[in-house]
């Protein structure tokens, strides 16, 4: 059991996002672990180093190295922030000299993108149903992507809320990932505008539930969470199914 600091409701923003990171790991439940569908896989999981599919065959010294770097970087920006994480620090956590950090990415800025970034698999998640394609959004969201603290989904959302820098990736990762994905197949009057109320409700039902923990969204089982969110988003995304 973590013990809650003096004052924690009153914390500095940043301090409270270090808190709430603490505590979103030692609350993880059992009960929230992905289908065994593709589709629900980590953000990133069984892709090649250069975005695309995994070849499946071994992997290099180089390859290894890079990996840990990024894994390290996630570690870092999620519990310091994009501002004070350092390339030293990160080296540090991985295991490798800063001049290996910098050969690899160049500057933190350019570790910081690829370290977040992901794709989220729309098109495999919708289905002709309304209803079993907004519990498998939100299902994907709330039981996988968002869930482990270090995927480069928790980290960006955590990182976004101390930084500008982030705050700005997240905002057109959101829009390019699933604003505009969701508005092309949805056939409904203001699709841009549901499409983004949507993300806005998505996002913030993780952003409470993982990265504020606000009490009773993250105390609550996902099934009562998907129980209860899947039709209030169905309404925005299949208004006529309703």
């Amino acid at each position: 059991m973590v013990a809650e600091p003096e004052g924690a409701g009153w914390l500095p923003l940043g301090a409270a996002v270090q808190y709430a990171s603490t505590m979103q790991s030692a609350k993880r439940k059992e009960t929230e672990m992905p289908s065994a569908d593709p589709a629900f896989a980590p953000l990133g999981e069984n892709r090649s180093q250069d975005g695309g599919e995994d070849t499946g065959r071994p992997e290099r010294k180089g390859e290894r190295t890079r990996r840990r770097i990024l894994e390290a970087a996630r570690g870092q920006f999620g519990r310091l922030g994009y501002e004070r994480a350092t390339i030293r620090g990160i080296a540090a956590a991985a295991g490798v000299d800063k001049s290996s950090v910098i050969n690899y990415f160049g500057t933190k800025q350019a570790l910081f993108r690829e370290a977040v970034h992901f794709s989220i698999p729309i098109d495999q998640l919708t289905t002709d149903d309304p209803s079993r394609t907004v519990e498998n959004y939100l299902r994907g969201m709330l039981g996988t992507w968002a869930a482990d603290p270090d995927s480069p989904m928790a980290v960006l959302m955590r990182a976004s809320m101390t930084s500008d820098e982030a705050a700005d990736l997240m905002r057109r990762h959101v829009t390019a990932e699933a604003v505009d994905r969701v508005a092309a197949n949805m056939d409904a009057p203001d699709a841009r505008l549901r499409a983004g109320l949507f993300a806005a409700i998505m996002m913030g039902i993780a952003t409470q539930r993982y990265v504020l923990c606000l009490p009773d969204l993250a105390e609550a089982d996902l099934e009562d969470v998907l129980r209860i969110a899947t039709p209030v988003v169905r309404s925005l995304i299949a208004p006529t199914e309703v």
